[in-house]
């Protein structure tokens, strides 16, 4: 009976937030197992551009670190705010929230591969005789 309960109120989270931290929660437990490791997952522009390895494009939001006390309060945090979005502003608006979902994870790829290049440049300058 208590397995029901569970089931039903799982299904009952909108299917976008359920998904995500479905993800979250079986990435971190693949980790946690050692089926995989972190540094398989972590943002690499050089592994991810010269040797294809594009799932770090996707997997570096999936993994919340090893699971302790701060994992479970970012799932607890990722679960509430993700439904409320999915229920509230975007109620009835799945593709929108994926949109948004995804916009925002292009944006913060963006910034990370912005940041690589900068500190790239400032460690590793070239000189105007090199060129």
């Amino acid at each position: 009976m208590a397995y029901q309960s569970l089931r039903l109120e799982y299904l009952q989270i909108p299917p976008v937030s359920r998904a995500y931290t479905t993800a979250c929660v079986l990435t971190t437990a693949a980790v946690q197992l050692e089926l995989i490791t972190p540094f398989q997952l972590y943002f690499n522009p050089e592994l991810i551009f010269r040797h294809f390895q594009i799932w770090r494009l996707i997997t570096n939001f999936l993994f919340f670190g090893p699971v302790g006390f701060n994992f479970l309060f970012n799932m607890i945090f990722l679960y509430r705010y993700c439904r409320m979005l999915e229920e509230g502003s975007f109620r009835g608006r799945t593709a929108d929230f994926v949109f948004m979902f995804l916009f925002g994870g292009f944006l913060m790829t963006e910034l990370q591969w912005d940041t690589y290049i900068f500190f790239w440049k400032m460690y590793f300058p070239i000189s105007q005789g090199e060129q």
